[in-house]
C-alpha cells in the first residue's frame, strides 16, 4: 500500500461494542477509496476483545491498518497520541471508539483532502450530533466552504464551545507533530487547546458537507467535566490563545465570556434534561468562580442563564 492520503485514529478502551459499531461505519465509508485510507488504533483495553474486533473487521479491508494492545493501560491523553503517532497518512483524524463516519463520506473527504493548497494545514468537516442509538438529533454544518484565516478561525473557535467537535477535524500530520500532539495535563479539553493551537497558526477550511456522526451520551468521557478544575484549564487555554498575538486580548476576554457561560450552561442543560436538578445546580455555581466573574456578562447567553437557573430552582416532586 502506497502512503495513503488519510489516517483514521482510534483510541480506545473496554468497549468492543462501540468500537465494532465505528470500524463498521469506516467500513461502509471508506469503501470506494479505501486503498487511501488506514485506520491505526490504540487499544487499553484489559481483555482482548477489542483486539479480536479488530482482526476480524480489519484483516481482510483492502485498506492499512495497525493494532497495538499497550500493557499497561495508557491514560487517555496518552493513548490519544499514540494512535495519532501511529499514522502514516498525509492528513489525520481522530475517530472515538464512540463516534462515527457517515455512509457517503469517503469519496467526498479524499477527493477535498487531495486538493487542498499546501499552504493549509486544517480542514474543519460537518458532523451529525447523535444519541448513542445512533439516531440523530441536529446537524452541525457551514453554510458554504471557505477558509478562515487565522484570527477569524480563533474567534469562531472561542465564541462557540461547540464550533468544533474532535472527529470533525483533519490536520495534516506535519502539522500535528509540530504543534505537539494532545497536552496530557490539559485533561478533557486537551481537543480544544490543540485546535487553538492549530487554528492561531494555520487558519482552517470549513467544508458544507457532514462526515461524521458525534455521540452524545452518559457514559462519554466529558460528562464528567464540569468542574472548577476545567474551568481553570479553559481558562489557561485563553491565556495562551492571548500569547499567540493573532488578536488582542481585549478580544479574546469578550470571547473567553461567551464561551465559559456556553459551557457551563451546556452542562446545566444535559442534567436539566434528565431531571437532575440538584446536579443543574451544581453546574451552574460554577458562575460562582472567581475566573468566571472576572469575565464580565455575556449579553449573548444571559436570557439562557436566567431560564436554566429558575428550571434548577424549582423542586423536586414527591409523590
Amino acid at each position: 500500500m502506497t502512503s495513503p492520503v488519510l489516517s483514521l485514529v482510534m483510541p480506545t478502551r473496554n468497549r468492543p461494542e462501540l468500537l465494532e459499531r465505528a470500524l463498521r461505519s469506516v467500513i461502509t465509508a471508506m469503501a470506494p477509496v479505501a486503498e487511501h485510507v488506514e485506520v491505526t488504533v490504540s487499544d487499553g483495553s484489559d481483555t482482548d476483545a477489542s483486539g479480536r474486533v479488530v482482526e476480524r473487521l480489519l484483516t481482510d479491508w483492502p485498506g492499512g491498518h495497525t493494532y497495538v494492545w499497550n500493557r499497561p493501560a495508557l491514560a487517555m491523553i496518552e493513548n490519544m497520541n499514540l494512535a495519532a503517532g501511529l499514522a502514516g497518512g498525509e492528513w489525520v483524524q481522530q475517530l472515538d471508539d464512540d463516534d462515527l463516519m457517515l455512509p457517503t463520506s469517503g469519496q467526498f473527504m479524499i477527493d477535498g483532502l487531495r486538493r487542498m493548497p499546501s499552504r493549509e494545514q486544517v480542514v474543519v468537516f460537518g458532523a451529525h450530533i447523535v444519541d448513542v442509538d445512533g439516531v440523530k438529533r441536529r446537524e452541525q454544518t457551514f453554510e458554504r466552504e471557505q477558509y478562515l484565516p487565522p484570527g477569524e478561525a480563533l474567534r469562531r473557535l472561542l465564541r462557540n464551545s461547540s464550533f468544533v467537535r474532535e472527529p470533525m477535524v483533519v490536520v495534516r500530520r506535519t502539522a500535528l507533530a509540530a504543534a505537539g500532539m494532545f497536552e496530557p495535563e490539559v485533561g478533557d479539553a486537551a481537543d480544544t487547546d490543540m485546535w487553538v493551537r492549530l487554528l492561531s497558526r494555520y487558519g482552517a477550511r470549513c467544508m458544507p458537507v457532514a462526515t461524521c456522526a458525534y455521540t452524545i451520551h452518559e457514559a462519554a468521557a466529558t460528562m464528567g467535566m464540569w468542574n472548577p478544575r476545567t474551568i481553570d484549564v479553559l481558562d489557561g487555554i485563553f491565556d495562551r490563545a492571548v500569547a499567540t498575538g493573532v488578536v488582542s486580548e481585549r478580544e479574546v476576554r469578550r470571547w473567553e465570556a461567551d464561551y465559559m457561560h456556553q459551557f457551563i450552561l451546556a452542562g446545566a442543560y444535559r442534567r436539566l434534561r434528565k431531571g437532575r436538578l440538584a446536579e443543574a445546580r451544581d453546574v451552574l455555581r460554577l458562575f460562582r468562580l472567581p475566573t468566571v466573574r472576572a469575565l464580565g456578562p455575556s449579553p449573548k447567553w444571559l436570557p439562557v442563564r436566567l431560564a436554566f437557573t429558575t428550571a434548577a430552582a424549582i423542586p423536586l416532586r414527591t409523590t
